[in-house]
C-alpha cells in the first residue's frame, strides 16, 4: 500500500515541483557555464534574429527570465550598455558566475514565485518556456509586467497544429519537457486582452550539426497599450 501510494505521488508531479530547477541548480563552476555555452550555440540564427529585434526596438529597460550564465549581458554587454538590465534566473551558482563578471542586477529566483512589483519595456527568455511547469502562468505574468515588448523562445520545435500544450515531467532532473501549442497560447493572447496585430510566431531552423530537422519557435509581442 505504500509503494502505491509513493508512486501515486511520484507520477503526480508533485515531487518534480518540490526540486523543480534540480538540473541548473546541480551543475557547478565549470561545467555549467559548458552546458550554458553549447545551448547558445545551438541557436545562433535565433540570437541575430533577438539582437536585431533589440536595435530596432531599442528598449530602455529589460528583464531576462532565466539568464542562466549571462551569455547576453556579459558575451555582448554593447547592446546592454546603456540600458537598464535584470537577469533572473533560478540557479544560484549561475547568479553568483553572472555577478562576478557583470555590474548589471541579477537576481536568484523563480519567476513563477516572484512578485513583480515593476514594470519593463522589455521582457525576454529563451529557451525557458519549454522547461516551465506552468505555461500560461509564465505567459501571463510576462505580459502583466512588460510595457511594450516580449520576445520569448522555445526550442523544442514549431507546433502551430498542437491544440494544447504537452508538458513531460522529467522529476530525475526536477524541470518539464514541453511541447508549446501556437494554438492554445493565442487563446490565451486573447483571453489577456492582446488584438491579433500585437503579436506574431515565426518558426527558425536549428543551425547546430546534427539537428537540421529541428525547427524553434520565436514569440514576439508589441503592445499598444499597457495590459
Amino acid at each position: 500500500m505504500f509503494e502505491k501510494i509513493k508512486n501515486k505521488i511520484k507520477n503526480s508531479g508533485i515531487t518534480a515541483k518540490a526540486n523543480y530547477g534540480k538540473i541548473w541548480q546541480e551543475k557547478l563552476g565549470d561545467e555549467q557555464i559548458q552546458w550554458y555555452e553549447g545551448m547558445h550555440k545551438s541557436c545562433l540564427k535565433m540570437h541575430d534574429d533577438f539582437k536585431e529585434f533589440l536595435r530596432e526596438k531599442r528598449p530602455s529597460s529589460i528583464l531576462e527570465i532565466g539568464c542562466g550564465a549571462g551569455y547576453y549581458p556579459i558575451n555582448l554587454k554593447d547592446l546592454f550598455i546603456d540600458k537598464e538590465y535584470v537577469g533572473i534566473d533560478i540557479s544560484e551558482t549561475a547568479i553568483e558566475f553572472c555577478k562576478s563578471r557583470s555590474s548589471f542586477n541579477f537576481i536568484c529566483t523563480d519567476f513563477l514565485k516572484k512578485n513583480i512589483d515593476r514594470k519593463f519595456d522589455l521582457i525576454f527568455s529563451h529557451a525557458l518556456i519549454d522547461h516551465v511547469y506552468d505555461i500560461d502562468l509564465f505567459i501571463e505574468k510576462i505580459i502583466k509586467s512588460c510595457n511594450r515588448f516580449v520576445y520569448v523562445t522555445a526550442y523544442r520545435g514549431y507546433f502551430p497544429d498542437l491544440e494544447k500544450h504537452v508538458m513531460r515531467r522529467n522529476n530525475l532532473e526536477g524541470t518539464y519537457y514541453n511541447d508549446v501549442s501556437i494554438k492554445q497560447l493565442t487563446k490565451k493572447f486573447m483571453d489577456m486582452g492582446l488584438q491579433k496585430h500585437e503579436y506574431s510566431f515565426s518558426s527558425i531552423k536549428v543551425d547546430n550539426v546534427g539537428r537540421d530537422d529541428d525547427w524553434q519557435t520565436i514569440i514576439k509581442i508589441e503592445k499598444n497599450n499597457n495590459l
